[in-house]
């Protein structure tokens, strides 16, 4: 007598198992392919160029490449005072310091001021190593109205002395304000670009 084998239960069992197949392999690329966003999207896990990401940060005091200053810029410094009874004075050491950016002169007498020789300490203290570099001073004569002291401004050695050609003279009026812009030339000389405001009130 021959036994006769039932292949139905057989081919239900395979179709289970293909279908099983198919869903799961179905399932896997629905999960990693379809990705579904509002907005931009950047899907870093593509071979791609890593993202450039910009945080703005400064390391140090020393800055190397253009700034831009979208919101606006204020900057500070020191004031330094320094008076004097003499007719003749030369800045020196302390007068101007590295973060100074008002000096207030306060003579009295008529008296003129000579700026610092490059080749000395004082200079060094305006901190404008490099050809170039550029920095400004605002200088005020503190003296009343009234008395009417002037400081005149003289050029040290190596100091190439320059005035707005509005300006009459290098003399800063009781009360008024002369700004003095430092610029160091291409040898070891320092230009002066001065500037003079008079007392408006």
């Amino acid at each position: 007598m021959t036994k006769k084998i039932d292949n139905g239960v057989f081919y239900v069992a395979i179709s289970l198992v293909a279908i099983l197949a198919v869903g799961t392999v179905a399932l896997a690329y629905a999960i990693t392919s379809n990705i579904n966003v509002e907005g931009d999207y950047n899907n870093y896990e593509a071979t791609q160029e890593p993202a450039e990401v910009n945080l703005g940060a400064v390391a140090g005091p020393d800055v190397y490449n253009r700034m831009y200053f979208h919101q606006g810029l204020q900057y500070g410094g020191d004031i330094n005072s320094t008076s004097t009874d003499e007719a003749t004075y030369t800045l020196g050491v302390g007068d101007i310091k590295k973060d100074t950016t008002f000096l207030n002169l306060t003579p009295e007498a008529t008296t003129t001021i000579t700026t610092m020789a490059t080749s000395t300490v004082a200079m060094d203290q305006v901190n404008i190593p490099n050809a170039g570099d550029t920095r400004e001073i605002w200088v005020h004569n503190n003296t009343a109205v009234a008395k009417d002291w002037t400081i005149t401004l003289a050029a040290g050695t190596g100091v190439d002395l320059q005035m707005n050609e509005d300006t009459a003279d290098l003399a800063i009026d009781g009360s008024s304000t002369a700004k003095l812009t430092f610029i160091r030339l291409l040898n070891t000389d320092v230009m002066i670009v001065f500037e003079q405001f008079d007392v408006a009130d």
